[in-house]
């Protein structure tokens, strides 16, 4: 279970960065090129949010079951 902590923390840490760089290139006057491309990857980066914050909360549950079984 604490791979799937880890994992799912460094994956929102991935996910996080990648929004920041996102929102960066919306407000940035160089997206007037490309604004589709730069609101598509806040996009992702949001979806990445909710399933990283998805598995890290199922984990943290399975831990406490877990432990509940063993106590």
């Amino acid at each position: 279970m604490v791979s799937a902590v880890s994992t799912s923390m460094a994956g929102l840490s991935a996910a996080f960065q990648r929004f920041d760089g996102a929102a960066a290139r919306v407000a940035s006057p160089q997206s007037a090129t490309d604004p589709t491309a730069a609101v598509v990857g806040t996009v992702e980066a949001k979806i990445d949010v909710a399933i990283n914050t998805a598995v890290l909360k199922s984990s943290l549950e399975a831990e406490k079951r877990l432990l509940d079984i063993l106590v």
